[in-house]
């Protein structure tokens, strides 16, 4: 609905059904809101690791690999 259609709505003067009704579409409304609220800032946070990976990524230089492993630091 556009912001010029809403109506005030006066709870008190609501059924049960309609008081049921204006309940839980409230609800949805808000719990819609949050998932939205998640998904952007998830959506913010995979981007902006997907942008600094490809920054950090350099033709000259060949995977890593372990040149040396000691076990100097392990107990046993």
């Amino acid at each position: 609905m556009s912001e010029s259609r809403r109506r005030e709505i006066e709870f008190e003067r609501l059924n049960a059904l309609g008081k049921a009704v204006f309940v839980t579409g409230t609800t949805f409304r808000l719990i819609g809101s949050a998932i939205e609220s998640v998904v952007e800032t998830l959506s913010g946070i995979v981007s902006e690791a997907e942008k600094a990976f490809r920054q950090g990524l350099d033709e000259n230089v060949d995977e890593a690999r372990i040149l040396d492993e000691r076990q100097s630091d392990r107990k046993g």
